[in-house]
């Protein structure tokens, strides 16, 4: 495993060592609690969770405690009390190796003398952390350390002959080298740090074929259930652009990987069950820098989720929907209901109000738009969420549950402010997608609504889109305006006909926006309107041109912004 550093040459993590693996075993057995002629430690530092030093003891003495020169030494080091690991915590030892190839073992003790081993390796000089569960049932009494393998150095430390004639004695050299131990969060597979290289006991690596493979096995073992749901994969990568296929169990996800750095978060909860084994495999030009399950936001708190992850999300069942927010643009928030109907008692009364012809303006009694359709996805401005809700307060008029409940999200998440019985714009913005919708259209979906909230939070590309819009002549703009009328879009809205053009030429890759526009809107909007087909089929012959070339511009915008493309605004697919 090569050592934390970054290097232009070789960005490869774990060069040299064909495969690298930390095995846990436990097994249990007697064991006593402190030997005579034990002294107190203080070359280095035992923690708990709360960053206090526990006072603990040691047969070593002085600066030599947590020093270990030769194959076969064992040190252990016990608590004066024994202490408590709180639940979902795990225990980090963190050392300093001198050479590579070394191989040594870890216990831990309980109070009541039973005991949890693990087996480490350290392929490479430098810094190392394993977190390890420690699974004792009681409170924790001591930690153990045996070296079982240490490679021989030679004199000049090279490796090369040993030096045949010494003239004098000297210390032998520490070539592993215990610096601190810490009670910390549980964290299952890799990450780099700062200071070390963290690794648990469930973690494997293999490089082949020009590729890393990635393993955390076991992921969800011995966690208690309240805990399993609560917790996240976390992955940062850095280095050219590329993929990198992760495998939930079975499940196949694909990242794509766009900028130099970039991370992305995996919810537990995303999925319905937790699998054996969570695998990532990289390209040689990707550097892995964290591939760690550990413990997410408490539940009050949204997770920041890359929105592809929705059409992986397990069947909401008496859920009415999942929420989160948009990892690149945190204050998005993202609505996943279960079926139109629900998504309907949210958000159907809303799309009336802010964009349908007719009712821009107006509250709707359910009564006046019950058999009318509202909007597959929806997506909509802090400024129109507050008008909706301040209209509906002034006018005392009574909204279902469902919109209340959606007003006190809005308020608690900052998208709309509430003062007294008035309210405001806050910032960012919601968009939705439902379950029930095919997996292809969900991600059409999705590139359609993000775009909006795109539209609506970057000022530079609603500029663009405001500028290329108004540079359209009346006969470029022909198609889109009967079209969004016929969708009973509010057309006399200049804003509103921007922002849906922008919409519909980005849910789609730009090799696929003529036949889309030509062959199936086209088609649409002729078989409502016979009488307009001689007058689509020109338009789409002399002026479908100039939507594409809107597109590429857009495209080159939000390509150089945020790494994405016309039919991909998220990275998970």
């Amino acid at each position: 495993m090569r050592p934390m550093r970054h290097t232009t040459q070789d960005n490869r993590p774990f060069t040299g060592l064909r495969r690298f693996f930390f095995i846990l075993g436990c097994f249990f057995i007697s064991a006593s609690f402190v030997s005579c002629g034990e002294t107190e430690v203080h070359a280095f530092g035992w923690f708990d969770e709360r960053g206090s030093r526990l006072a603990f003891s040691s047969p070593e003495t002085g600066s030599q405690a947590g020093q270990f020169s030769k194959q076969g030494e064992n040190a252990r080091y016990t608590l004066a009390s024994p202490a408590n690991l709180p639940e979902g915590y795990a225990v980090r030892l963190s050392f300093s190796a001198s050479s590579g190839g070394i191989e040594f073992q870890v216990r831990c003790g309980d109070e009541k003398g039973k005991t949890s081993t693990m087996l480490c390796s350290i392929p490479t000089q430098g810094h190392f952390s394993f977190v390890v569960p420690c699974s004792t049932s009681n409170a924790l009494r001591w930690i153990e350390v045996k070296t079982l393998k240490i490679p021989q150095q030679s004199g000049d430390g090279q490796g090369g002959a040993a030096v045949e004639a010494v003239t004098e004695q000297k210390p032998p050299i520490s070539a592993l080298s215990l610096q601190e131990i810490r009670f910390v969060p549980a964290m299952r597979g890799m990450r780099r740090t700062s200071e070390s290289l963290e690794i648990s006991p469930h973690f494997w690596f293999e490089m082949k074929g020009g590729r890393g493979y990635y393993e955390i096995r076991s992921p969800f073992e011995g966690l208690p259930p309240a805990l399993m749901e609560s917790m996240q994969l976390d992955v940062a990568l850095d280095g050219d652009a590329g993929t990198a296929t992760l495998f939930w169990g079975e499940r196949k996800l694909v990242y794509h990987h766009t900028r130099q750095t970039s991370t992305f978060v995996v919810p537990a909860s995303i999925f319905a069950r937790m699998p054996a084994n969570i695998r990532l495999e990289v390209d040689d030009a990707l550097r892995v820098n964290n591939f760690s399950l550990i413990q997410g936001e408490p539940s009050t708190e949204l997770a920041c989720i890359d929105p592809g992850l929705l059409v992986y999300h397990a069947p909401l069942g008496e859920s009415a929907y999942y929420l989160a927010r948009w990892d690149l643009q945190p204050e998005v928030l993202i609505f996943l209901f279960k079926d139109y109907a629900m998504q309907d008692r949210y958000l159907k009364r809303l799309a009336f109000f802010v964009e349908k012809m007719g009712f821009v303006g107006r509250l709707a009694q359910d009564s006046e738009i019950a058999d009318l359709h509202g909007w597959n996805a929806h997506d909509y401005r802090p400024e129109d969420l507050a008008r909706f809700f301040d209209t509906a307060t002034a006018q005392n008029f009574p909204l279902s549950a469902e919109e209340r409940e959606l007003e006190q999200i809005l308020i608690k998440e900052g998208i709309i402010v509430q003062n007294g019985s008035r309210f405001s714009a806050g910032t960012g913005a919601i968009v939705s997608i439902a379950q029930e919708s095919p997996a292809y259209l969900q991600y059409r979906f999705l590139a359609h609504e993000l775009s909006h909230a795109l539209f609506f939070t970057d000022n530079r590309y609603r500029d663009l889109v405001f500028s290329l819009y108004q540079k359209l002549t009346d006969d470029e703009k022909w198609f889109l305006i009967r079209y969004f009328r016929w969708m009973q879009y509010n057309v006399d809205s200049s804003y509103l006909m921007a922002n849906e053009m922008q919409a519909y030429l980005m849910q789609q890759p730009l090799e696929d926006l003529e036949p889309y526009f030509s062959d199936t809107l086209g088609e649409r909007l002729a078989q409502d309107h016979p009488e307009l087909e001689d007058a689509i089929h020109e338009y789409m012959q002399l002026h479908l041109s100039a939507l594409t070339t809107t597109a590429q511009q857009l495209g080159s915008y939000l390509e150089a912004s945020y790494g994405f493309e016309p039919g991909r605004l998220y990275r998970v697919r």
